[in-house]
């Protein structure tokens, strides 16, 4: 087992941490898919970089939301 298979365990068991883009692209390419960000409402990839980067969460910390789901829910004309 090396560090990306490592990486796939903590994200199945839901702990995230931060890695570099080049580790993203190192753990999509044997696991694709598996550090996007999934829209708390569709289910859809949010486009977002995750929590603490510029994911959008409401003010009663639900989220994450993608940009079309934002704005449905009135959150917001412009994407924070």
């Amino acid at each position: 087992m090396d560090w990306i298979d490592r990486e796939k365990s903590r994200r199945d068991s839901g702990i995230k941490r931060a890695i570099s883009q080049d580790q993203h692209s190192a753990v999509n390419a044997r696991y694709p898919g598996c550090t996007l960000e999934y829209c708390c409402e569709c289910g859809e990839p949010t486009g977002h970089a995750g929590a603490g980067e510029d994911s959008l969460f409401n003010d009663e910390g639900e989220g994450p939301f993608c940009d079309e789901c934002w704005k449905t829910h009135g959150y917001g004309e412009e994407v924070r």
